[in-house]
């Protein structure tokens, strides 16, 4: 099967939010990449312009850094990683970022699921909230329901894009509109997924590294996915070689809040993720807290905020199992403020706290095993 021809700022975004909920929330931060992996690797430098330029370049360099379809998340969460260069996927600048998770925009409670009132992820999606999540990370991981277990044949729908700060910020119009012909069944990313038994309670976790690797087949090639040297709830890093492209890519994705909500028609659950995408080839970042910036060369390391909530309810028992489940999706991506970059700072007061890219999906999992 050949890749799905993507644009090329979308794939990044994809990627993320299918692996926070399929293990997904770090496909879903891949799809919602603006520009597929391939050109993202191919020109990984943002364009040298004044501040009024790269605030509407926040569509050139945003598009590269932080938009995309659904699609485009899986696709960027398809990570590489392999040989000699697996010491450099999970940098020390992805370990910065977890022990500065208090200072995200999403400031997190430590409230727990039983305090915080039920139906809260449910509302983030139907009533389309711009504000951060309050929740923060109360599970270890996200426990599906038993009923999950197994191969599932997987199809994700673009449904609807919005920019909430406006097509400036969301990346430009030339961003925007390719997000938008994402949207239909014509485009729809067809993979598979699985999610395994968990060993410690009744119930079943993603198989994190295996749905990054298809969904990584079907966006960027069969061999895009390099290396995974880490697969953890809470750590996910890899290293891609999108297909044609000269370059490789390190990412690292770590999870700053967890939720999920259970009853007994219906299963929901949020993650929310900090992305980090970088050349493999980076110097590797002094201690300090990551920001969206550039290294030494002058390489753009690109860092953003997913969040991806995931509505479920499973069809019906045929010979004793669910055979399909549905999936209604939201993530939506935030900027973070730059300490290095005065513009990246500028964007960031803009969005006034509110995402920059939101897009729902329609996710339809069907049975193979």
């Amino acid at each position: 099967m050949k890749p799905l021809k993507l644009q090329p700022l979308l794939l990044l975004s994809l990627v993320v939010s299918f692996i926070i909920n399929d293990g997904c929330s770090f496909v879903a931060a891949f799809q919602q990449q603006p520009s597929s992996f391939r050109e993202l690797a191919s020109s990984f430098s943002p364009p040298k312009a004044c501040v009024d330029d790269r605030i509407s370049f926040a569509g050139d360099y945003m598009e590269e850094s932080a938009a995309a379809s659904r699609r485009q998340f899986l696709k960027q969460s398809v990570l590489l990683g392999g040989g000699a260069l697996t010491s450099t996927i999970c940098t020390p600048q992805s370990e910065v970022a977890f022990a500065a998770s208090d200072s995200s925009i999403f400031p997190g409670s430590s409230a727990s699921s039983v305090e915080l009132e039920s139906g809260l992820l449910e509302s983030r999606v139907m009533e389309d909230l711009l504000s951060p999540p309050t929740y923060g990370l109360e599970i270890p991981d996200i426990y599906y329901p038993s009923y999950f277990a197994g191969v599932w044949g997987t199809s994700s729908v673009g449904t609807n894009v919005e920019a909430p700060c406006g097509i400036p910020l969301f990346g430009g119009n030339r961003t925007y509109a390719a997000a938008k012909n994402e949207i239909g069944e014509t485009n729809a990313l067809k993979y598979r997924a699985r999610f395994v038994t968990s060993s410690d309670r009744d119930a079943a976790i993603a198989d994190r590294e295996f749905n990054v690797r298809e969904i990584a087949k079907a966006t960027m090639g069969a061999n895009s996915v390099v290396d995974v040297p880490l697969a953890t709830p809470n750590k996910f890093c890899c290293l891609l070689a999108p297909a044609g492209s000269p370059n490789l890519l390190t990412v690292d994705i770590i999870a700053l809040a967890r939720r999920q909500e259970n009853n007994e028609k219906t299963f929901d659950c949020s993650e929310v993720v900090r992305q980090i995408v970088a050349p493999a080839n980076q110097n590797k970042p002094q201690a300090g807290i990551p920001t969206a910036g550039t290294n030494k060369g002058g390489v753009p390391t690109l860092l953003k905020e997913i969040e991806t909530v995931s509505l479920y309810t499973p069809g019906p028992l045929i010979n004793g199992q669910v055979q399909t489940i549905k999936c209604r999706q939201r993530t939506a991506t935030f900027l973070l403020p730059s300490q290095d970059d005065p513009v990246a700072y500028q964007m960031w007061q803009m969005t006034r706290g509110r995402p920059i890219d939101v897009r729902f999906y329609d996710v339809t999992y069907t049975r193979q095993s």
